[in-house]
């Protein structure tokens, strides 16, 4: 009989047990299953069913885990020859003869003249207390724009109805339901620098290169639980995943646009039975200038009737709520030192308010409405210090009531014992997760970049540094996520600046960020930095603007896949509408889905696009 190598990487996942026992339920054959796991755990994890004799083992403790990618790649070194493979997250249900199902589809498609096959799609999604009635969905796919890290990613759209065929051919794939012939684990090896971002269409145009071809089923074959929300994810636990995630992206560029910010991607490069052209031509994907052409989809974003459907028919991944506008210090890089803050929004939001805003976005997610149903993060931060917000306490509390997480991004100057603490309090929600925006660690250079302009005394000043000094130190101590975004575009300085960063705190991920943006021409006005070639390059030959490209895989740009809300709560468009001119409703009058469908919000970005996007280097243009 036929043998299936089923690869699963694990972190910290409640659901492994129940997703291996639903793996051999629901195969007709489970004798011919051999699992091959990387668990990562801590000591108090334990699953009877890793020790069964079908299943190969990494043990590995937690800390000492380097992200999803080199699991997978860990977990790739106990396939044994298998006839095939079959790599799925674990967290996962099936259907009844799964692998039957899987093994007839290869062998049917292998019959277009090519037997290198690959089987992978999304999945549509599982309740853990209701896994008994796992839902009849169909799906087709297709590939997502470009985010500002360059990477792309599988969109899914769900039928109405069953389509005719059961398998289309396909550019991309997913990382946790993945199936084909054996040969696949021996040509393309999985990269253990990639992280997260980047992944799937890495792999993708390496398996195409390798002479593979990628198909996706629109019926159901497997389930993915998405939420996830009492499982720790690596980010969580490790401070230096930021660091980790550059890397990744530096290696994916590298390799799909050849920027050449890793110079060496030794065995996990393209490979040589077809060119990355060929891939570009069949996937309809220009990876230097970042497009994607939908030769089915209709024109993009016609007028404001696009705009309208766009808003009804996506969905909301991410928020920004501002509950505090009003910022401490004057960093160079930032429009706060050059021009003042609106000061109708130099306010504290009640805190009704935000847990109106923030229920009212949970009970779209559940309802299955505006809301992508796996929302769970939202951001505090707009030209702010969130640890001055007067109710800082009792919004955590909310968050934890909802079961949303969120990070700290802060100076540094009010992250005083007294907040540290409070933070630590609320490690479910925070997750220790405190990113410190901060240009210099030298005194006289951190005071002229930061508070060189408020006028106090220069022993005031020294003052100041000494006690940021202090309070980053205790904060490394307390937290386990603590990083430090040093804001610096001349690479020789960062450098000098991130290495007296991390001889003073070792233990932080210390990261370099060199592409600052000019705030939609706000900060090019003053002369103080600039993104205006890097639009001209965008939008050179291009007609129009469509969307946006500052967001994150799987949530669509500023417009249609983020909501943004300022102190007084007016929805505004995205986080460079400094002065609010482009708000569009009021969320403590009206409901979320009143604003996000009104006819107010399609005016908003319909005028966005003739203006404050075309002066922004994130718009998509076509």
């Amino acid at each position: 009989m036929e043998s299936i190598f089923v690869s699963i990487a694990s972190y910290r996942d409640n659901e492994l047990d129940r997703t291996i026992t639903d793996c051999l339920a629901k195969a007709a054959h489970p004798g011919r299953l051999v699992f091959g796991i990387n668990w990562q755990h801590d000591n108090h994890d334990f699953f009877e069913q890793l020790y069964d004799r079908q299943c190969k083992v990494i043990d590995t403790d937690y800390r000492k885990s380097r992200g999803a990618c080199w699991a997978r790649h860990e977990a790739q070194k106990l396939y044994a020859g298998e006839d095939y493979v079959l790599q799925i997250d674990s967290h996962m249900r099936f259907v009844h003869g799964w692998d039957l199902i899987c093994i007839d589809g290869i062998t049917h498609l292998q019959q277009r003249a090519n037997r290198k096959v690959i089987i992978s799609n999304l999945m549509p999604s599982y309740d853990p207390e209701d896994d008994q009635n796992l839902p009849q969905r169909y799906l087709t796919y297709k590939l997502g724009p470009f985010n500002e890290a360059g990477s792309i990613q599988l969109k899914a759209s769900i039928l109405s109805h069953p389509p005719r065929e059961r398998f289309s051919p396909g550019y991309s794939i997913s990382a946790a339901f993945l199936f084909s012939i054996g040969d696949l684990y021996r040509d393309v090896l999985i990269d253990p620098d990639l992280y997260f971002e980047g992944e799937e269409i890495s792999y993708a145009v390496r398996a195409y290169t390798h002479g593979y071809d990628i198909y996706h089923c629109h019926y159901p074959i497997v389930y993915h639980y998405y939420l996830r929300k009492p499982d720790r994810k690596h980010w969580d636990d490790h401070g230096d995943w930021g660091n980790r995630s550059i890397t990744a992206k530096n290696r994916m560029r590298s390799l799909l646009m050849g920027s050449g910010e890793a110079p060496d991607l030794g065995p996990y490069g393209l490979g040589t039975l077809r060119s990355l052209k060929e891939y570009e031509l069949a996937a309809s994907v220009d990876f230097k200038n970042r497009t994607v052409r939908d030769a089915d989809a209709p024109p993009l974003l016609s007028g404001r009737e696009g705009i309208r459907s766009k808003l009804s028919s996506g969905k909301i991944g991410t928020a920004q709520i501002d509950p505090f506008s009003y910022c401490n210090v004057k960093c160079w890089y930032c429009p706060v030192r050059y021009d003042p803050q609106p000061v109708d929004a130099r306010r504290h939001m009640p805190i009704g308010l935000f847990e109106k805003i923030i229920a009212d976005l949970c009970r779209e997610r559940d309802g299955g409405g505006l809301v992508a149903p796996g929302f769970d993060f939202i951001y505090t931060a707009h030209y702010n210090e969130i640890l001055l917000y007067r109710h800082l306490a009792q919004m955590l509390e909310v968050l934890r009531r909802y079961g949303l997480r969120s990070m700290i991004l802060t100076n540094g100057i009010a992250l005083v014992r007294k907040k540290v603490d409070l933070v630590a309090e609320y490690d479910d929600v925070i997750g220790g997760q405190v990113c410190i925006n901060i240009s210099a660690f030298e005194r006289d250079r951190w005071i002229e970049n930061t508070v060189g302009e408020n006028g106090a005394k220069t022993a005031s000043k020294n003052a100041r540094f000494h006690r940021t000094m202090d309070n980053i130190e205790y904060a490394v101590k307390k937290l386990g996520g603590v990083s430090i975004h040093l804001n610096e575009p001349d690479p020789e300085e960062a450098e000098k600046q991130a290495g007296i960063a991390r001889r003073m705190f070792p233990s932080v991920d210390v990261r370099m960020i060199h592409n600052l943006s000019d705030r939609a021409g706000m900060l090019h006005d003053r002369g103080v930095l600039s993104n205006q070639d890097e639009i001209e390059r965008k939008c050179s030959g291009k007609a129009r603007i469509v969307g946006c490209a500052n967001t994150f895989t799987g949530i669509d740009g500023r417009h249609f896949g983020w909501l943004h809300v300022n102190a007084l709560g007016k929805a505004i468009l995205c986080c460079n509408d400094y002065y609010f001119d482009y708000a569009f409703g009021d969320l403590e009058s009206n409901s979320l889905r009143e604003v996000w469908l009104s006819e107010g919000h399609v005016d908003a970005i319909e005028k966005s696009f003739l203006e404050i996007c075309r002066k922004c280097s994130m718009a998509v243009w076509e």
